[in-house]
């Protein structure tokens, strides 16, 4: 099981961030994507593909 992190602009648009092995791991990233005030929304999904560390695309 991996874990992706999700990015969708303001314009609609959705983007893979990036796979990471662990909920943590892609908690941690999304942590600093989001300190500064932006209009992206972004969220984790789990998938049932394996993944290597793959980390931000």
């Amino acid at each position: 099981m991996a874990f992706e992190l999700w990015r969708q602009d303001d314009n609609g648009h959705r983007f893979l961030v990036g796979r990471f092995p662990t909920r943590g791991e892609a908690e941690r990233q999304l942590a600093e994507l989001t300190r500064a005030p932006h209009k992206q929304t972004y969220w984790i999904n789990e998938s049932t593909d394996g993944c290597d560390r793959m980390g931000p695309a």
